[in-house]
Protein backbone atom coordinates (compact mmCIF):
# COMPACT_ATOMS: atom_id res chain seq x y z
CA UNK A 1 0.00 0.00 0.00
CA UNK A 2 1.23 3.54 -0.72
CA UNK A 3 2.59 5.64 2.10
CA UNK A 4 0.99 8.96 1.85
CA UNK A 5 3.51 11.87 1.77
CA UNK A 6 2.35 15.14 3.79
CA UNK A 7 3.83 18.63 4.46
CA UNK A 8 4.02 19.59 8.20
CA UNK A 9 5.47 22.95 9.09
CA UNK A 10 7.74 21.28 12.51
CA UNK A 11 11.44 20.09 12.60
CA UNK A 12 10.72 16.84 12.40
CA UNK A 13 12.03 14.92 15.53
CA UNK A 14 12.19 11.65 16.21
CA UNK A 15 9.42 10.67 18.74
CA UNK A 16 7.08 14.19 18.38
CA UNK A 17 3.30 14.63 18.43
CA UNK A 18 2.30 16.95 15.56
CA UNK A 19 -1.24 18.63 16.05
CA UNK A 20 -2.38 18.49 11.57
CA UNK A 21 -4.31 21.82 10.81
CA UNK A 22 -7.82 21.48 9.68
CA UNK A 23 -7.49 21.33 5.83
CA UNK A 24 -5.25 18.36 6.03
CA UNK A 25 -7.19 16.51 8.37
CA UNK A 26 -10.34 16.55 5.71
CA UNK A 27 -7.56 15.74 3.07
CA UNK A 28 -6.64 12.57 4.96
CA UNK A 29 -10.32 11.87 6.40
CA UNK A 30 -12.28 12.58 3.45
CA UNK A 31 -10.21 12.51 0.38
CA UNK A 32 -7.82 9.65 0.88
CA UNK A 33 -9.92 7.79 3.25
CA UNK A 34 -7.38 7.00 5.79
CA UNK A 35 -7.46 4.96 8.87
CA UNK A 36 -6.43 5.57 12.53
CA UNK A 37 -2.70 4.10 12.81
CA UNK A 38 -1.85 4.05 8.83
CA UNK A 39 1.96 4.81 7.72
CA UNK A 40 2.38 8.78 7.08
CA UNK A 41 5.54 10.32 5.18
CA UNK A 42 6.38 13.26 7.11
CA UNK A 43 8.57 16.68 5.25
CA UNK A 44 9.18 20.06 6.27
CA UNK A 45 9.87 21.86 3.27
CA UNK A 46 13.43 22.50 4.79
CA UNK A 47 15.21 19.54 4.32
CA UNK A 48 14.02 17.25 6.90
CA UNK A 49 11.79 13.91 6.60
CA UNK A 50 10.35 11.76 9.12
CA UNK A 51 8.55 8.36 9.33
CA UNK A 52 5.47 8.09 11.50
CA UNK A 53 1.61 7.12 11.85
CA UNK A 54 -1.72 8.81 11.76
CA UNK A 55 -3.72 9.26 14.62
CA UNK A 56 -7.23 10.37 14.15
CA UNK A 57 -9.70 11.19 16.43
CA UNK A 58 -12.89 12.43 15.85
CA UNK A 59 -12.44 15.98 15.27
CA UNK A 60 -8.59 16.06 14.90
CA UNK A 61 -5.75 14.20 13.72
CA UNK A 62 -2.08 14.19 14.99
CA UNK A 63 1.10 13.01 13.36
CA UNK A 64 3.49 10.56 15.47
CA UNK A 65 6.41 11.02 14.33
CA UNK A 66 8.90 7.61 14.63
CA UNK A 67 11.76 8.24 12.99
CA UNK A 68 13.78 11.29 10.87
CA UNK A 69 16.46 11.52 8.60
CA UNK A 70 17.95 14.42 6.41
CA UNK A 71 16.43 14.30 3.07
CA UNK A 72 18.95 13.32 0.35
CA UNK A 73 20.18 16.19 -1.87
CA UNK A 74 17.79 17.09 -4.64
CA UNK A 75 19.25 18.40 -8.09
CA UNK A 76 22.47 19.63 -8.80
CA UNK A 77 21.03 22.87 -10.30
CA UNK A 78 19.57 25.60 -8.78
CA UNK A 79 16.90 27.31 -11.34
CA UNK A 80 14.95 29.94 -10.84
CA UNK A 81 11.87 30.66 -12.60
CA UNK A 82 10.87 34.34 -13.78
CA UNK A 83 7.07 33.58 -14.86
CA UNK A 84 5.35 36.49 -16.28
CA UNK A 85 1.99 36.65 -14.42
CA UNK A 86 -0.90 34.93 -16.26
CA UNK A 87 -4.43 34.13 -16.07
CA UNK A 88 -5.95 31.64 -13.39
CA UNK A 89 -5.29 28.45 -13.86
CA UNK A 90 -2.04 28.69 -16.26
CA UNK A 91 0.17 30.10 -13.75
CA UNK A 92 -1.16 27.55 -11.41
CA UNK A 93 -0.01 25.47 -13.93
CA UNK A 94 3.39 26.58 -13.99
CA UNK A 95 3.93 26.34 -10.48
CA UNK A 96 2.60 23.29 -10.18
CA UNK A 97 4.73 21.78 -12.87
CA UNK A 98 8.03 23.78 -12.27
CA UNK A 99 7.74 22.24 -8.69
CA UNK A 100 7.75 18.60 -10.21
CA UNK A 101 10.35 19.36 -12.78
CA UNK A 102 12.79 20.55 -9.47
CA UNK A 103 13.11 24.58 -9.45
CA UNK A 104 14.49 26.19 -6.83
CA UNK A 105 12.66 29.05 -6.76
CA UNK A 106 9.67 31.08 -8.76
CA UNK A 107 9.27 34.64 -9.18
CA UNK A 108 6.40 36.03 -10.55
CA UNK A 109 6.99 39.27 -12.50
CA UNK A 110 4.62 41.88 -13.79
CA UNK A 111 5.29 42.85 -17.84
CA UNK A 112 4.01 45.17 -20.38
CA UNK A 113 1.20 42.17 -21.34
CA UNK A 114 0.75 40.70 -18.03
CA UNK A 115 -3.57 40.19 -18.08
CA UNK A 116 -3.63 39.58 -14.62
CA UNK A 117 -2.96 42.60 -12.04
CA UNK A 118 -2.14 41.58 -8.06
CA UNK A 119 -1.69 44.19 -6.09
CA UNK A 120 -2.30 44.47 -1.63
CA UNK A 121 -4.59 41.96 -0.24
CA UNK A 122 -4.97 40.19 -3.79
CA UNK A 123 -1.19 39.57 -4.40
CA UNK A 124 -0.97 38.02 -0.61
CA UNK A 125 -3.86 36.18 -1.27
CA UNK A 126 -2.53 34.71 -4.38
CA UNK A 127 1.05 33.78 -3.05
CA UNK A 128 -0.86 32.11 -0.04
CA UNK A 129 -2.58 30.36 -2.94
CA UNK A 130 0.43 29.41 -4.98
CA UNK A 131 2.72 28.21 -1.87
CA UNK A 132 0.11 25.27 -1.40
CA UNK A 133 0.13 24.37 -4.74
CA UNK A 134 3.61 24.27 -3.96
CA UNK A 135 3.05 22.03 -1.44
CA UNK A 136 0.93 19.61 -3.16
CA UNK A 137 2.99 19.20 -5.67
CA UNK A 138 5.93 18.40 -3.37
CA UNK A 139 3.48 15.73 -1.37
CA UNK A 140 2.58 14.34 -5.15
CA UNK A 141 5.78 13.90 -6.89
CA UNK A 142 8.36 13.33 -3.87
CA UNK A 143 10.18 15.92 -3.15
CA UNK A 144 11.42 17.22 0.19
CA UNK A 145 12.61 21.09 -0.48
CA UNK A 146 9.62 23.31 -0.69
CA UNK A 147 11.18 25.86 -3.47
CA UNK A 148 10.65 29.54 -2.32
CA UNK A 149 7.95 31.66 -4.00
CA UNK A 150 9.13 35.34 -4.38
CA UNK A 151 6.98 38.06 -4.26
CA UNK A 152 5.60 39.68 -7.13
CA UNK A 153 7.85 42.21 -8.59
CA UNK A 154 7.67 44.02 -12.07
CA UNK A 155 9.75 42.68 -14.44
CA UNK A 156 12.31 45.39 -13.94
CA UNK A 157 12.81 45.31 -10.24
CA UNK A 158 12.98 41.25 -11.03
CA UNK A 159 15.99 41.86 -13.26
CA UNK A 160 18.05 44.21 -11.53
CA UNK A 161 18.38 41.41 -8.59
CA UNK A 162 18.80 38.49 -10.21
CA UNK A 163 22.06 37.32 -9.75
CA UNK A 164 22.55 33.34 -11.28
CA UNK A 165 25.18 33.08 -12.87
CA UNK A 166 23.56 31.65 -16.39
CA UNK A 167 20.91 33.92 -17.28
CA UNK A 168 17.98 32.77 -20.36
CA UNK A 169 15.33 34.83 -21.76
CA UNK A 170 13.20 32.98 -23.51
CA UNK A 171 11.94 34.56 -27.09
CA UNK A 172 10.65 32.83 -29.97
CA UNK A 173 11.99 36.07 -32.09
CA UNK A 174 15.87 35.13 -31.11
CA UNK A 175 18.01 33.85 -33.28
CA UNK A 176 19.88 31.35 -31.39
CA UNK A 177 18.13 28.24 -29.68
CA UNK A 178 18.29 27.18 -26.23
CA UNK A 179 19.89 23.79 -27.66
CA UNK A 180 23.18 25.71 -28.26
CA UNK A 181 23.86 25.16 -24.67
CA UNK A 182 24.13 21.41 -24.78
CA UNK A 183 28.24 21.78 -24.78
CA UNK A 184 28.30 24.63 -21.79
CA UNK A 185 29.94 23.57 -18.81
CA UNK A 186 27.35 23.47 -16.06
CA UNK A 187 26.55 26.90 -14.34
CA UNK A 188 26.21 27.19 -10.91
CA UNK A 189 22.63 28.73 -10.88
CA UNK A 190 20.67 29.11 -13.78
CA UNK A 191 17.43 32.32 -14.49
CA UNK A 192 15.35 31.43 -17.29
CA UNK A 193 12.81 34.52 -17.87
CA UNK A 194 9.79 33.62 -19.47
CA UNK A 195 6.93 35.99 -20.59
CA UNK A 196 3.41 35.81 -20.88
CA UNK A 197 0.28 35.86 -23.16
CA UNK A 198 1.27 37.91 -26.13
CA UNK A 199 4.99 37.47 -25.08
CA UNK A 200 7.54 39.52 -23.65
CA UNK A 201 7.99 43.00 -25.89
CA UNK A 202 11.04 43.88 -27.75
CA UNK A 203 12.02 46.56 -24.98
CA UNK A 204 11.47 43.88 -22.13
CA UNK A 205 13.89 41.76 -23.67
CA UNK A 206 16.62 44.55 -24.64
CA UNK A 207 15.96 45.29 -21.22
CA UNK A 208 16.73 41.99 -20.01
CA UNK A 209 19.86 41.45 -22.04
CA UNK A 210 21.12 44.33 -20.88
CA UNK A 211 20.98 42.72 -17.35
CA UNK A 212 23.27 39.76 -18.61
CA UNK A 213 20.54 37.43 -19.65
CA UNK A 214 20.63 35.96 -23.64
CA UNK A 215 17.72 36.06 -25.66
CA UNK A 216 17.04 32.38 -26.79
CA UNK A 217 14.19 30.93 -28.88
CA UNK A 218 12.56 27.08 -28.50
CA UNK A 219 11.88 26.24 -31.79
CA UNK A 220 10.04 27.15 -34.81
CA UNK A 221 6.74 26.73 -33.14
CA UNK A 222 5.51 30.02 -30.99
CA UNK A 223 4.45 27.89 -27.71
CA UNK A 224 1.97 29.15 -25.07
CA UNK A 225 3.55 30.76 -21.96
CA UNK A 226 2.59 27.79 -19.69
CA UNK A 227 3.98 25.39 -22.58
CA UNK A 228 7.27 27.52 -22.75
CA UNK A 229 7.89 27.84 -19.53
CA UNK A 230 7.61 24.02 -18.45
CA UNK A 231 9.13 22.75 -21.60
CA UNK A 232 12.18 25.28 -20.74
CA UNK A 233 12.79 24.29 -17.56
CA UNK A 234 12.27 20.47 -18.50
CA UNK A 235 15.41 21.17 -21.17
CA UNK A 236 17.61 22.71 -18.52
CA UNK A 237 17.18 19.69 -15.81
CA UNK A 238 17.98 16.94 -19.13
CA UNK A 239 20.95 19.34 -19.62
CA UNK A 240 22.07 19.99 -16.40
CA UNK A 241 19.91 18.72 -13.66
CA UNK A 242 18.72 15.37 -12.45
CA UNK A 243 16.74 14.29 -15.77
CA UNK A 244 19.81 13.82 -17.68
Amino acid sequence: MRVRRVFVDDELHAGGDIELPAETVNYLRNVLRLKDGQPLELFNGRGRRAHGRLALARREARALVESSEASPAETVIPITLLAALAKGEKMELVIQKAVELGVSAIAPVETERSVLELKGVRAEKRIARWRQIMINACEQCGRDSLPEIEPIRPLSDALATTDSPLRLALDPRAERPLTELRDQPRPEGVALLVGPEGGLTEDEVATAVAHGFRALTLGPRVLRAETAAITGVAILQYQWGDLG
